[in-house]
């Protein structure tokens, strides 16, 4: 496993951007804005839809910033219930991604999301899995479907 970013939700991802840029060091050319959407059917638990996804490299540390653009996707349930916060820490399994998620079950995780996205050049297989330890959220990722 190999950390790859902090994720937060937001409910403006340019405003949460700028926010970033005002700090030393950090300008707009460090983030990519982008839209997503996970169809109901590549999910295999909790709710798809669009996103609006900022990532970007600040102090050496990767963070994704999710804008929901759907209220009834997890992400706009997430956000509706919690308002803007820090929602994950991501880890990229390239090898052992299954081994990982039989690990975080055993040890009492759940898992809360979970989507086979079917992109361009690869299939992606991700899961939020919530840790019974720590109450923190982790996403599990096959592959690193966007460079930082």
């Amino acid at each position: 496993m190999k950390y790859w970013h902090t994720g937060f939700l937001s409910r403006d991802v340019e405003k949460t951007v700028s926010y970033f840029c005002s700090l030393p060091g950090v300008s707009k050319d460090d983030w990519t804005i982008f839209e997503v959407c996970f169809e109901q059917n590549e999910m295999v638990v909790g709710n798809g839809g669009p996103l609006k996804v900022a990532m970007g490299r600040v102090g050496g540390i990767g963070y994704e910033i999710i804008e929901p653009l759907d209220e009834k996707s997890y992400h706009g349930e997430q956000l509706k219930k919690h308002g803007p916060l820090l929602h994950h820490i991501a880890y990229v399994c390239e090898e052992d991604q299954q081994e990982a998620v039989r690990s975080m079950l055993a040890d009492g995780g759940e898992i809360v999301w979970e989507a086979v996205h079917r992109g361009p050049e690869q299939e992606e297989h991700v899961y939020y899995i919530r840790s019974e330890r720590n109450g923190f959220i982790y996403e599990l990722l096959n592959c690193c479907p966007f460079p930082l």
